[in-house]
């Protein structure tokens, strides 16, 4: 029964947390979009590898909440005392939980592990792709484009749908000399060191200041203008996208905090359930919604630590087998001292003489 309850909480908190999260992602991408730096294709693809990602980072905090939904509800009605008084303990109950609670923490270890950063990879080799067929969506037709701080200005009368340009004009500015360019056609490339360069085909250069004796002009069948194209992928992105046994045999800090990252998503949904139990007991009159604010109050304070503790492995701080275990031994320490306060300190000592359990 529990467990039952517990999935179907689980999936409706999930599936509501994930579309707001999603939306708020959408709109970024969709913001790229509308710029011309992504394409309709992608857009979507994107969308699918991000919910992808955000139901492997949301299912600590859905589990958790589902969890304190379900059992602060059967508080709140009497069924847990009416199962305590049948001889159900709190044994009983967490071996209920375990059901639910240990296929979706081995789901997300799967999904942290392995789906997460192969999502990342994904996404990034979409995004390359993208801006290596359709840089060019950036140039607007018609209109005077600038690129490189506004030290190169270029206009394209048109496009073709092969993305090549035709009737370009081109002006670019190094230092105090100013040159210009006319050509028949174009198109953008980019390099292997992932600089963009406008390649101008049957045309005329014009440098210097008209009217006096050092003006140039020359006429070319192909000639290069340099831009400054997107950002080359971060650091971080690449560690975000590396396979997980990669990062740990790297034994570098910032790869093993990016790694403690994705344990955190196992590790949560197992811890956070555990606390879920003692943290869900109310009074029967103290409220619809109970605990509900201690739990969002911790689970602040769980979120934090874990971003804090990374932070601190990544500078060296702190050793590694304190990032990896000081925030889940915090919420052992509050899970015990939750019980003690439900269940006074006399009566676990008691059971624990006796070998009675719980």
């Amino acid at each position: 029964m529990v467990a039952a309850e517990l999935a179907k909480t689980l999936g409706a908190v999930l599936g509501v947390l994930v579309t707001i999260i999603v939306s708020r992602k959408f709109l970024s991408i969709l913001a790229k979009a509308i710029e011309g730096e992504l394409s309709g294709e992608t857009i979507f693809q994107l969308l699918g590898l991000k919910v992808l990602t955000a139901t492997a980072q949301l299912l600590p905090a859905s589990l958790f909440m589902a969890s304190l939904t379900v059992l602060g509800r059967m508080y709140r009605d009497q069924e847990m005392s009416v199962l305590a008084s049948s001889g159900v303990g709190l044994s009983r109950i967490y071996r209920a939980m375990c059901w639910m609670v240990v296929p979706v923490t081995v789901v997300a270890a799967v999904l942290a592990l392995q789906v997460m950063p192969w999502s990342e990879r994904q996404a990034q080799a979409l995004m390359e792709k993208d801006e290596q067929s359709a840089d060019v969506r950036g140039i607007k037709p018609g209109r005077f484009n600038e690129f490189s701080q506004g030290d190169v200005v270029l206009y394209a009368e048109r496009l073709s749908d092969d993305n090549s340009m035709h009737k370009i004009f081109v002006q670019s500015r190094q230092r105090d000399k100013t040159g210009v360019v006319a050509a028949d056609s174009g198109n953008l490339k980019r390099n292997e060191l992932g600089e963009y360069f406008v390649v101008l085909r049957n045309g005329r250069r014009y440098q210097g200041v008209p009217g006096r004796a050092d003006f140039i002009i020359s006429e070319f069948d192909e000639y290069a203008v340099r831009i400054d194209g997107p950002e080359a992928e971060t650091a971080s992105l690449k560690r975000e996208a590396s396979d997980s046994l990669m990062l740990w045999y790297s034994h570098t800090p910032r790869e093993l905090a990016e790694l403690q990252k994705r344990l955190a998503v196992p590790l949560g949904v197992l811890f956070l359930s555990f606390l879920a139990v003692p943290l869900s007991k109310i009074a029967p009159r103290s409220g619809v919604y109970g605990n509900v604010f201690t739990a969002f109050l911790i689970y602040v304070v769980y979120e934090n630590s874990q971003k804090i503790t990374q932070g601190l492995l990544m500078t060296e701080k702190i050793p590694l087998w304190l990032s990896y275990s000081g925030v889940y031994a915090f919420l052992l320490v509050l899970t015990a001292a939750l019980f003690i306060r439900n269940l006074g300190i006399k009566w676990i000592v008691q059971i624990a003489r006796e070998k009675v359990g719980l």
